[in-house]
């Protein structure tokens, strides 16, 4: 029972780390709300319809999800044009509506342009999404074209409420949500440190024991990679305090150490003596209580959990270059634009067939399928889900409209709720925001006056046609296999750890980091985990991806996290140069040599991916422990890092 509590728990409230999502959510609804009750004031002044409230309402929603200019100026001019583009929309449907075939026809090309803009940059995203709302909301509307010009007055008023909201009232603190992380880098570095805790207690590791320490580490490096992002785009303002990007690139990295440290340790395979195990258990204590850590025995955890510990009182040190951001991906291709603009076309036409009324839900749900999805696979997993949304939401909308029809005010306090509610599962849960949306819809309807249960079993018909519409483009029309996405981002991850590899040998070498060393450290970080992504999609329990190329996919991080850890000692190439290490030289050479052998592999493996070589997982991996060895020199260590990379390279290349 306590189990399936947690489970609904993490499906209702998934994790938010530093509550960014949960803020992201109340700034957007707050922003409708505001819109909302400007207009309900305007209507004091002159006739509006219930409509423009729900349209400013809308609108001021989307823009303030969907805007993520990296900089205010930026957020600024696109809360601008978001206005703009949301009459021209608008205008659009009202003077087409007479015309329903024309209507209908500039669906399918709003999706084209939402799609292939999302692609290209967040502005044109944004712009693109905001456009398609206001299109179908105008066709739900069925306003006249007499009301345009107060509709573009409540759109106006729409676009300054997210402006205000954003600008002055939640305004963006990005120093606030880098706390607030570091504060989730705490509490889920315990979360790993628990799981190491109950294998010591507990006689060692179990399956499901290990599964959680693996998820709990991927957590906590997912959060520690968003605080680093966080920080480069604030590297003018926190250099104050330190150089908190290499802190917690070493934290992270101490973090990992001890997690493979304690999976391997002879002491957690029921091997090593209990008084090892009891001291082991009262560090991973007092390291939790961040109390000074009793004598420990000599094994690979305690060596690590010493580090750690060292590194956790130590505050960020001084100097170094200012971080730079991560690189952007490239962008993709047109192939998503068609598909859904094609499915959008397909479902519109079934959803015609079903009702003439709505066929729009139906080229939605086709719409969203192709969102954010990188394979068909995932498209179809997407528009399942969808489904599973819709079908609950169904239940879910259907009981509450019936209660409170005729209670308008509390239609609208259910609706707020419900937004807030979808908006923070966003991401995170799109099943959980598909039926929060849902039963938006019912309570909308119940307060416009004609709600009936049959309305949402209509829409849940309409998304099964666009599911299946969008099932079928994403399978048969420039259908992507999960392999070739596989495939595609393992070539990503490649060149991203060979720019990253370049660039960190160039600082070791010459003693100057590149000022965009940190910005390719995260790059092939953030691409890894796209990778890591690819790999651990699931089709009703089942790995889409056979397991040789989850076995690569594991390979490929290992040399990621030997690829960091060269880099973090590259960004303190300054000083390297100014001590007096009689072998610098020789080991520079060394170095030089080692990188010499990998930029002339990783073509090789580049191309062995591509051309979908067999790669034959031996039966087991070799590990090599990132812990320093006795006497060991920065410079050594870069070298014996670079050593692991090309020895793991090898071995994707000769198998």
């Amino acid at each position: 029972m306590t189990d399936l509590v947690d489970r609904l728990r993490t499906l209702f409230f998934p994790p938010d780390p530093g509550g960014l999502r949960l803020l992201a959510a109340l700034r957007a609804t707050l922003a409708g709300l505001l819109a909302f009750g400007l207009v309900l004031l305007l209507g004091t002044l002159i006739p509006l319809p219930i409509t423009d409230r729900i349209l400013a309402f809308a609108i001021a929603l989307f823009i303030g999800v969907t805007v993520r200019d990296p900089t205010p100026q930026g957020r600024l001019l696109t809360f601008a044009f978001g206005p703009l583009v949301a009459f021209a929309s608008t205008a659009a449907a009202t003077l087409t509506s007479p015309i329903p075939l024309l209507a209908a026809a500039i669906v399918p090309a709003l999706m084209f342009g939402a799609a292939w803009g999302n692609a290209r940059t967040p502005r044109w995203g944004a712009l693109g999404m905001v456009a398609l709302v206001a299109y179908l909301l105008a066709m739900v509307a069925h306003q006249p074209p007499s009301t345009l010009p107060a509709r573009f007055l409540v759109l106006v008023i729409a676009g300054a409420s997210v402006a205000l909201v954003r600008g002055v009232l939640l305004p963006e603190r990005p120093a606030q949500e880098l706390a607030r992380l570091r504060a989730t880098i705490g509490r889920q570095l315990d979360r790993v440190l628990a799981d190491i805790a109950a294998a010591v207690t507990g006689g060692g590791w179990t399956e499901a024991r290990r599964r959680s320490l693996a998820a709990d580490t991927f957590r906590f490096g997912d959060t520690t990679m968003l605080a680093q992002v966080r920080v480069a785009a604030l590297s003018s303002e926190i250099r104050a305090e330190g150089n908190i990007w290499m802190h917690l690139l070493t934290i992270a990295l101490a973090t990992e150490r001890v997690a493979r440290a304690a999976v391997q340790d002879p002491a957690l395979q029921g091997a090593g003596p209990s008084a090892e195990r009891d001291a082991l258990a009262a560090a991973i204590a007092a390291l939790r209580a961040r109390r000074p850590l009793p004598a420990l025995p000599e094994t690979p955890l305690a060596t690590t959990l010493v580090l750690l510990d060292h590194l956790l009182h130590d505050p960020p040190q001084p100097g170094g270059a200012p971080p730079a951001a991560p690189l952007p991906p490239a962008p993709a291709s047109l192939r998503p634009a068609i598909q859904t603009a094609i499915a959008g076309g397909l479902a519109s036409i079934g959803g015609e067939l079903v009702s003439p009324n709505r066929w729009y839900w139906a080229a939605f749900a086709a719409f969203v399928m192709f969102q954010g999805t990188r394979s068909r696979a995932e498209s179809v997993a997407k528009g399942v889900q969808f489904i599973l949304g819709t079908a609950a939401g169904v239940i879910g909308g259907t009981l509450l409209a019936a209660l409170v029809t005729d209670h308008q005010w509390l239609s609208l306090g259910l609706i707020v709720g419900a937004v807030f509610l979808a908006f923070q599962a966003n991401v995170a849960s799109y099943t959980v925001m598909v039926f929060w949306i849902t039963v938006i819809i019912g309570l909308l309807f119940g307060m416009l006056g004609f709600f009936a249960p049959t309305l949402l079993l209509l829409r849940l018909q309409e998304a099964v046609v666009g599911a299946i519409c969008g099932a079928a483009v994403a399978c048969l029309v420039l259908a992507r296999p999960e392999g070739a996405v596989a495939r595609q981002a393992a070539i990503e991850a490649l060149r991203a750890l060979g720019a990253s590899l370049d660039a960190s040998v160039a600082a070791l070498r010459g003693g100057t980091p590149d000022p965009h060393l940190s910005a390719l450290v995260l790059t092939a970080e953030q691409r890894m985990r796209d990778l890591h992504s690819v790999t651990q999609t699931t089709w009703f329990g089942r790995g889409v991806q056979p397991e040789p190329v989850r076995r690569m996919a594991l390979l490929l991080e290992a040399c990621e996290q030997w690829a960091r850890e060269l880099g973090r000692i590259a960004l303190d190439a300054g000083a390297l140069h100014a001590s007096s290490d009689p072998g610098a030289e020789d080991s520079r050479a060394a170095i030089a040599a080692t990188h010499a052998r990998i930029a002339a592999l990783l073509p090789r493996a580049i191309a062995h991916v591509a051309a979908d070589a067999p790669f034959a997982p031996a039966a087991e991996e070799p590990v090599i422990a990132l812990g320093r060895a006795r006497d060991d020199t920065p410079l050594q260590r870069a070298d014996r890092l670079l050593l692991r990379i090309e020895a793991a390279l090898l071995n994707l290349t000769t198998r």
